[in-house]
């Protein structure tokens, strides 16, 4: 999603509809892009580095923070495509689906990993315990 957010403007023709605007808003309208789409690129390489570090090791723990953030950003992009709808065409209601099916999808699949992830270290934690039985 973060690689595709890239390809937005040229996509859209963002710069036609821009012509006869002050000079700032459309680079202001630019550069929030790029810079939203790197952060969402480098929050899915992340993603994808903390759950390698799990396969390798779940005594590990590796940094939720990542995935607390991305499941916060997923959750807030669902919510707010929810209550604040993308004005489209209607011959693009599709669209809606697909955008709030995909970020609802991802909020999800967060939620199970992060979920997954404190149940591992639950195990890890009630192994590395000391019996407290004196038998």
């Amino acid at each position: 999603m973060g690689a595709y957010h890239f390809f937005l403007p040229s996509m859209f023709h963002w710069g036609a509809f821009l012509k006869k605007v002050p000079q700032p808003i459309p680079w202001a309208l630019f550069s929030l892009n790029f810079f939203f789409s790197f952060l969402l690129l480098a929050g899915g390489i992340l993603t994808f580095v903390a759950l390698r570090a799990l396969r390798r090791s779940p005594a590990m723990h590796p940094d939720r923070g990542i995935l607390f953030a991305m499941a916060g950003f997923w959750l807030s992009n669902t919510l707010y495509q929810i209550f604040i709808p993308m004005p489209l065409p209607p011959n693009l209601w599709p669209l809606h689906v697909v955008l709030l099916g995909f970020a609802a999808a991802t909020t999800l699949a967060y939620g199970v990993g992060l979920l997954a992830m404190r149940a591992i270290a639950d195990s890890v934690s009630m192994k590395n315990k000391p019996s407290t039985s004196r038998f």
